[in-house]
């Protein structure tokens, strides 16, 4: 607690598995963490997303959990500019890269996840955005999305690759340009 910065308490707490690298705040008393999984032996299973209610400092809960594949990171775990969280319509976009093998052939995944937060701290899936080459079984990781921004009414996603448009509503894409 910080009333008096220079003795700052602690007040409560909340024990889940895996861990938060960013916190950001989503409405109310909510705070969203994207971090990693884990299992109880601290094994971890790919990126996490969770709402945390932290109205009540002395009792703060878990709202909500999304993990996406196992095998996945998030460059937000080490660089917030990389988290684009847009006020408004409560969309958050993560960008994920995720390397693995299904025992059939490359579970590769280059692009962000587009999640919506309500005001009650639930989080829905909207639309997973690629670069071309993102999603494919060679995996082109200079697809990975960087950077998303809003501007007007339309998502702009930025890889090594080239920049994307989306309809901001939707998240269907409306232009492409490659570098």
């Amino acid at each position: 607690y910080l009333t008096d910065p220079t003795r700052p308490q602690v007040v409560g707490e909340l024990k889940i598995l895996g861990y938060s690298a960013y916190l950001h705040p989503v409405g109310d008393g909510l705070l969203m963490g994207i971090g990693q999984d884990a299992t109880e032996t601290g094994q971890v299973q790919g990126t996490q997303v969770s709402v945390f209610d932290v109205r009540d400092p002395a009792n703060p809960t878990k709202v909500d959990q999304f993990t996406l594949s196992q095998g996945s990171s998030s460059q937000v775990e080490y660089d917030h500019h990389a988290f684009l969280y847009w006020e408004q319509t409560g969309l958050a976009m993560v960008p994920v890269e995720q390397w693995g093998w299904d025992g059939k052939s490359d579970n590769l995944f280059f692009g962000a996840v587009g999640l919506t937060v309500d005001d009650d701290g639930n989080l829905a899936e909207v639309e997973r955005l690629v670069h071309p080459g993102g999603d494919d079984n060679y995996g082109d990781y200079r697809a990975q999305i960087m950077r998303s921004l809003v501007i007007g009414d339309g998502l702009y996603t930025v890889s090594a690759k080239g920049i994307m448009t989306s309809d901001l509503g939707t998240l269907e894409e409306t232009a492409w340009l490659e570098f």
